[in-house]
C-alpha cells in the first residue's frame, strides 16, 4: 500500500482530513512523544481527522444547548463514535495489505498530537492554542494511526491565520489568555478549567483535554476565519449579542458592533 492508496481508503472511511508524517521528521523526539515508544518499528504516522459541523456550535452560541449540540455532536460522538469507526477501518486495510497498524485517539497515550499533525501537512497552532486547518479552521479532531509501512510523507503546511488578530485573546471574558514572547498567547489552564463559556473537559484519550472550540474563544476564532477557511457558508455564524459568564457565574450581553464599528 503507498500513501496514495491509503489516502483514497481514508477518505471512504469518512477521514475529510488525511496526512502523513514520516519517521525522519519525529524519531529523535524524547519519551513518550515518540511513536516508536508505542511500536518500535514505526516509519509513518498516519494522521486522521474528521470536521465539526458548524451547526455543533450552535446551541452554545445561542446560550440554549450545551450537551446534544457541542458535547455530543461536536465532540464525544464525533471522536469515540465517529472518528473511531474512520481509525479503524483504515488500521484494517493497512493489516490486510501486510503492515502493523496501531490506532490510537486524539489523546495519542502521551503522545502530541497537533505536532503530528503538523509534521503531516495539515495545518500549525495558532495563538490561541488551536491547530489551525486551511480547510476547517479548527473545527476538527484528530486520531492517529501508527504503521510500519513506509509511506511518502506531506510537505509541512504553515497555515498563518493569526498574523494581526487577537480575537481569542478579546473574547476571553477571564482573562485566561495573555500576550507572550513566545508566539503563542500563555494560557493559565487554572482559569480556564473553570470557564462557564462553552469550555469542556476531556480526558486522557481526548484530543483536547481542555477543549475550547466551542468556547468564547473558539467561538471568536472561528468568527474570526470564517471568510478565510476552505468550508464557507451561506451566512455568518454570529447573529444575536454575544453572551459571556464571570467566574461567578454572572452573564453579560455584548451587543454586536454595527457596521462601521459603533
Amino acid at each position: 500500500m503507498d500513501a496514495k492508496t491509503l489516502k483514497e481508503e481514508a477518505r471512504r472511511a469518512g477521514a475529510e482530513l488525511v496526512g502523513i508524517a514520516p519517521a525522519y521528521r519525529w524519531e529523535k523526539w524524547p519519551g513518550t512523544a515518540n511513536p516508536r515508544n508505542i511500536q518500535p518499528l514505526c516509519q509513518s504516522v498516519i494522521v486522521l481527522g474528521r470536521s465539526i459541523v458548524r451547526g455543533a456550535l450552535r446551541g452554545v452560541e445561542e446560550g440554549t444547548n450545551f450537551g446534544s449540540t457541542y458535547h455530543e455532536y461536536g465532540k464525544s460522538w464525533n471522536e469515540r463514535t465517529f472518528l473511531i469507526r474512520t481509525i479503524h477501518q483504515v488500521a484494517h486495510a493497512i493489516e490486510a495489505a501486510g503492515a502493523e497498524a496501531v490506532p490510537l485517539l486524539g489523546g495519542g497515550a502521551g503522545m502530541d498530537t497537533k505536532a503530528l499533525a503538523r509534521e503531516a501537512g495539515l495545518g500549525s497552532v495558532g495563538k490561541g492554542g488551536f491547530f489551525l486547518t486551511r480547510e476547517f479552521g479548527h473545527r476538527q479532531r484528530f486520531g492517529l494511526i501508527l504503521t510500519d509501512l513506509v509511506l511518502e510523507g506531506d510537505a509541512p503546511a504553515d497555515v498563518d491565520f493569526c498574523d494581526g488578530c487577537d480575537a481569542c485573546l478579546k473574547a476571553c471574558p477571564l482573562s485566561a489568555m495573555a500576550h507572550s514572547d513566545g508566539g503563542l498567547f500563555s494560557l493559565n489552564t487554572q482559569i480556564c478549567g473553570v470557564c462557564q463559556n462553552g469550555k469542556f473537559d476531556g480526558d486522557a484519550l481526548s484530543y483536547e483535554r481542555l477543549d475550547r472550540i466551542a468556547a468564547a474563544c473558539g467561538r471568536a476564532c472561528m468568527v474570526a476565519l470564517e471568510d478565510r477557511i476552505d468550508n464557507k457558508f451561506h451566512e455568518t455564524f454570529r447573529k444575536r449579542s454575544i453572551w459571556t459568564r464571570d467566574l461567578n457565574g454572572r452573564v453579560a450581553l455584548h451587543p454586536l458592533a454595527t457596521k462601521g464599528g459603533k
